[in-house]
């Protein structure tokens, strides 16, 4: 008869199958006690809810549950939940994906990073800046694991080349000791190096005309093909406490980068296009045209406070892996040659900028103004041409992806003035030339499943909205109306940083946006006044490695365990939401007037949604 142990080690193995057959079940005495429309939906969301935070399922795969659940429970049609999965805000998506899969495709991302490495220079504490800048405005248009994966071997080559700077020092301090105070000008010094005799190695070396690190750094740099009893002392290896530091900060600012770069702009990150989607959808509800969230909007309330809160991770993570002595004391300029040399190097390796990225480069500054300048602050953009309401940022990003699927990727034959015909009289046809961008690269490095998971977010919310439930939550929260607006909004935007520690941020926004909504429309408030800040909040998860994928890539590189995340993680959190709240009650108040109601919402009508929508 099977032991207990051994029973419950079977069961474990196959922990997800069991809880997508039992959550069901356990859930169904949700709809049988509270028979309503809302307790139905509730049934739906906490099931949701649950396969999200175990990941039991695909994320992708539990964001179709609603045109199967709902219509079942008798909540909404499969046909009107169907319509939410491709929206407008779904087509920019799209859009912005397709164009980071070019920029991936022909190595721009990582130019950008090199040469921005290149410029700050090679003490530690500039190229952690160095690695943070590129690693942040990448982050705003190509996927934020992307760019950390790209970003990650370019940290692991600069490290090696610091450990071989450090053995280098240490060389130093070996003959610097052997320097008597009486005085002596030269002294010959035996140096025993990975097993080698003095006298096969380099025989004697000279102090006075010894190179330091340069010297030091080559004979240490060579290694014996003989693995014998290596002479590894005073050579600092992944156990160094300072190295170790360092590798723990050059890692993590890498992810910490990344995740707020994200929140800067629209495309940065797929909740900031979930918000946008539910936060039109529920003005429209109200006979509104939109809720005023574009590409535009979004950077002037975002863009500032991503801007303080990469400096502020660099600041933290610069005196606590570096110390204050790290960041105040300036280094000799000449000690890490060897780290820029290696950056030259990678750099080199790209070659001169190629057709393709210069073509790459002029579609995506095309295309940031073409953002931007659609419906601009204060001004009349270029989306006022048109009929309002027809042309959103999605036409922007659609137009540039065509033209990147027609654009060839090398320079055509008829524009190469100066290059003479190699073969005068060959009238061969030539070889056809690819677009910049194919179906194929597309088809493969795409994120399906990302579109799959925003459109299940705007079901979820349509199903919660049209139910009652979202208003039924919304009322049980006016509790929080008794603290003051900025109070509140603090303390739900810790709240919301905090679960996305352990679940899937785009899940989070997608469950909590519909109540925040409703929750400001009771208490008088602008809406974007809690879905704005709690969005970008969802994307500061620091702590822990399961939180964002950017997380899990520096962690598996074996230079952090999760009490280096916690600790560094914790007080970041801590600023960035400071930052986030004093963006929200300053520049975000001045520009979208969150503490009044828009106009368009009525105020008899706010007790309930469904009213709104039946009448």
């Amino acid at each position: 008869m099977p032991s207990l142990t051994r029973i419950l080690r079977d069961l474990l193995a196959v922990y997800k199958t069991l809880i997508v057959l039992i959550t069901p079940l356990i859930l169904i005495v949700v709809p049988t006690t509270w028979n309503t429309t809302e307790g139905k939906c509730a049934y739906g969301l906490l099931l949701m809810a649950i396969y999200w935070v175990t990941e039991a399922l695909p994320l992708a795969a539990t964001a179709l549950l609603p045109v199967l659940i709902f219509p079942l429970l008798g909540v909404m049609k499969a046909s009107e939940l169907s319509s939410n999965y491709i929206k407008e805000s779904s087509m920019f998506g799209l859009g912005g994906l397709m164009i980071a899969i070019a920029v991936e495709k022909w190595n721009l991302h990582k130019r950008i990073a090199l040469r921005a490495l290149l410029m700050v220079g090679s003490e530690p504490k500039w190229l952690m800046f160095g690695f943070m800048l590129p690693t942040w405005f990448l982050s705003m248009w190509v996927s934020n694991t992307a760019t950390t994966a790209m970003m990650i071997p370019i940290v692991g080559a600069v490290l090696e080349e610091f450990k071989l700077v450090k053995k280098a020092s240490n060389a130093d301090d070996i003959k610097m000791n052997e320097i008597t105070n009486g005085g002596v000008k030269t002294t010959e010094i035996p140096v025993n190096v990975y097993g080698k005799s003095k006298e096969d190695e380099f025989n004697k070396v000279n102090i006075n005309s010894y190179d330091g690190e340069n010297e030091a750094a080559q004979f240490y740099g060579k290694k014996d093909d003989k693995k014998g009893d290596q002479n590894t002392e005073n050579i600092p290896d992944d156990n160094d406490e300072g190295y170790s530091r360092m590798c723990k900060g050059m890692s993590l600012c890498v992810a910490y980068a990344a995740n707020i770069g994200g929140t800067g702009s629209l495309s940065g990150t797929g909740p900031n296009l979930i918000m946008q989607g539910q936060a039109d959808q529920i003005f429209r509800d109200y006979g509104m045209q939109d809720s005023g969230v574009n590409f535009a909007s979004w950077m002037v309330f975002a863009l500032p406070g991503s801007v303080i809160c990469v400096l502020l991770a660099w600041l933290w993570l610069s005196f606590y892996f570096l110390g204050w002595r790290g960041v105040v004391c300036r280094r000799r300029r000449d000690k890490y040659n060897r780290v820029q040399e290696t950056i030259r190097k990678s750099y080199d390796e790209l070659g001169p900028l190629s057709f393709a990225e210069i073509v790459i480069l002029i579609h995506f500054i095309v295309l940031v103004v073409l953002w931007f300048f659609r419906q601009p602050p204060y001004i009349d953009g270029w989306g006022s041409l048109f009929k309002t309401g027809f042309v959103g940022d999605s036409a922007a990003a659609l137009l540039i992806v065509t033209s990147l699927f027609t654009f060839p990727s090398e320079r055509p034959a008829i524009l190469c003035f100066r290059r003479k015909n190699p073969f005068p009289g060959d009238n061969r046809p030539r070889k056809s030339v690819p677009a910049i961008l194919d179906w194929p690269t597309v088809e493969k490095k795409f994120p399906w499943g990302v579109l799959l998971l925003i459109g299940g977010g705007y079901a979820l919310a349509d199903a919660c909205e049209k139910s009652g439930l979202s208003a039924f939550i919304g009322e049980q929260l006016e509790v929080l109306g008794s603290m003051p607006p900025w109070a509140m909004n603090i303390v739900l935007t810790l709240i919301i940083a905090m679960l996305t520690e352990v679940t899937s941020n785009s899940a989070t926004t997608t469950l909590i946006l519909p109540i925040l909504a409703n929750l400001a429309l009771r208490l008088g408030l602008n809406p974007l006044y809690l879905m704005f800040p709690c969005v970008i909040a969802a994307s500061f998860a620091f702590m822990l490695p399961v939180a964002t994928p950017p997380n899990a890539i520096v962690f598996a590189t074996g230079h952090l365990t999760v009490k280096d995340m916690a600790m560094a993680g914790f007080l970041l959190n801590f600023i960035c939401i400071g930052v986030l709240a004093l963006g929200t009650n300053l520049w975000g108040e001045a520009y979208f007037k969150f503490t009044e109601l828009p106009s368009g919402f009525n105020r008899t009508d706010l007790n309930t949604t469904r009213s709104v929508i039946n009448g």
